[in-house]
């Protein structure tokens, strides 16, 4: 099987099959190399299959965030200037006929597949799987379109794109500035793909738990052609509930993991929980920070899971750790730099290299993203001279290459001239046992700078006091919060990627603490 979803195995024959049609149905409606189209479906197979009908013709494919809203929707679709845009009509609470009617009013009275509208000048089509909207297409119309496209056209179509072809367009989070639109091409997601799954140990026997929304790089990037270039299969579930995906793994005997530290955090929490359901995985992605690693490698025993260091511009992962390396250095370190990759550590202020064990800018070289894609149709090149990417971490190699990741060097809170890590305070207070989570951010002050505030959701009533306290026996006095914020999972701020909005948090502790 190529993927397990519901009670369904599509295999990798059947696999072919319908990304071939689907690729053929994308040229009868006048797709073709070098333009963009976009999906809003969850993790679903008709997802992946429009990602590889998208490859197949060289066709950038821009994954659309269901967490998006309309106007978030209309920017991104004239910021990439796709040209058609696939989506299932209702997903969780959002109806998308509704939606697009609203965002485009020419819909209505279009005839599908030759919309026209000038905030849009691009898009032709919308299609739709499930109760079609008027003006928009049919998911059978569209599918009965690659009847007319021949064997011989479609090839002459594949024989066209080339290792350098963008196949991605991943927009990242926007926490103070419009989300970026990173260009992946096919040459990484393989090339690069291929190396994640070889470290972490998948193979063709392999099922493999997608819990991570395949529009994020985790899934599009890593998870997908890790598995893929294996030929394992993927296990997907339309959207993550913790409930559903123990319930997953346990009936697909899953056995890569593929989440989040905030899912295994989830899944652990739910009282449908206990080890023996989710025995059967065994390796997968432990993560980057210490105390999501700790949660999958220990309290969930995926003990063969590999830590793992890297954005969505370095294809998902630029590190990977080893699967069998002992716990302790797992959970302190984040692997070794993937083949076809390269790190150094410099001075954030002169770039001068420094040696090993000094904490600096991590930079990369190897497979990174190509740029950004710029409003004006160009690219926005982000290398420096030397060919090497500015990733913004602050970070560290140990004595056998490692790396180990500090901070977001644009994160560092500098309170009474000393440099503090939220990342790795947030860690402390995550080992508490009474904490749920924590979120650190510096907000400004006359006399020390910045102060060290930190958001915290508990499991269990906690005084500001003996967390103060917990610390202190701990750490280093300066690393010790000024305050403490309680918040629940709820009444914490939320960018369009589903992580917390760090800046507004920053504008929350200003407020409430009056300064």
């Amino acid at each position: 099987p190529a993927i397990l979803f519901e009670n369904r195995s599509i295999s990798y024959g059947e696999l072919l099959e319908r990304t071939t049609q689907v690729a053929k149905a994308l040229i009868a409606q006048g797709v073709k190399r070098g333009d963009r189209i976009g999906v809003l479906i969850g993790n679903d197979p008709d997802w992946v299959v429009m990602a590889m009908a998208a490859s197949m013709l060289g066709v950038g494919f821009a994954p659309l965030n269901t967490w998006y809203k309309k106007n978030e929707l209309g920017w991104i679709i004239r910021h990439c200037n796709l040209s058609l845009v696939v989506c299932v009509r209702q997903f969780l609470k959002t109806d998308y006929g509704r939606l697009f009617t609203e965002l485009i009013p020419e819909l209505n009275a279009a005839v599908p597949g030759d919309l026209r509208t000038q905030a849009w000048p691009t898009l032709r089509n919308i299609v739709f799987i499930g109760e079609p909207v008027p003006g928009g297409m049919d998911w059978p119309t569209f599918l009965r379109g690659a009847d007319s496209i021949s064997g011989p056209a479609l090839l002459a179509a594949r024989s066209l794109v080339a290792p350098d072809t963008t196949a991605f367009i991943l927009y990242t989070s926007g926490s103070t500035a419009e989300p970026k639109g990173v260009l992946l091409n096919h040459r990484g997601v393989v090339s690069n793909g291929f190396d994640i799954g070889q470290r972490r140990g998948i193979v063709a026997d392999d099922r493999v738990w997608i819990g991570t929304s395949l529009f994020y790089a985790l899934g599009a990037t890593n998870a997908l052609p890790a598995t893929i270039t294996a030929g394992a299969t993927m296990v997907l579930q339309g959207y993550f509930e913790p409930g559903t995906s123990i319930d997953v793994v346990r009936r697909t005997g899953s056995t890569v993991y593929y989440g989040t530290g905030n899912m295994t955090r989830a899944m652990l929490d739910h009282p449908d929980y206990t080890i023996r359901k989710v025995g059967s995985l065994k390796k997968g992605n432990a993560g980057t920070v210490a105390e999501y690693k700790r949660l999958a490698l220990v309290e969930m025993q995926i003990t063969g899971a590999a830590t793992a260091y890297g954005l969505t511009e370095t294809y998902g992962n630029a590190t990977v750790g080893m699967m069998d390396e002992p716990l302790e250095i797992k959970l302190s370190t984040n692997g070794y730099a993937l083949p076809g990759m390269e790190l150094i550590i410099v001075d954030p202020v002169s770039g001068t290299p420094l040696p090993r064990g000094e904490t600096g800018l991590v930079l990369v070289r190897g497979h990174t993203t190509p740029g950004y894609l710029e409003a004006s149709g160009g690219i926005n090149v982000p290398h420096r001279s030397d060919g090497f990417f500015d990733t913004g971490d602050l970070g560290s190699l140990d004595s056998d290459g490692r790396i180990i990741f500090h901070s977001r060097l644009k994160e560092v809170i500098k309170s009474s001239g000393i440099n503090v890590s939220p990342v790795e305070v947030e860690q402390l207070l995550a080992g508490h046992p009474d904490v749920r989570d924590a979120y650190v951010v510096g907000v400004g002050h006359p006399v020390r700078g910045e102060l060290i505030v930190a958001f915290v959701d508990v499991l269990n009533p906690v005084s500001e006091s003996s967390l103060r306290e917990y610390l202190r026996e701990r750490a280093a006095s300066f690393k010790v919060p000024h305050h403490i914020l309680f918040r629940r999972d709820e009444q914490l701020p939320r960018l369009g990627s589903g992580k917390v909005a760090k800046h507004k948090l920053s504008i929350e502790a200003r407020l409430e603490l009056g300064l």
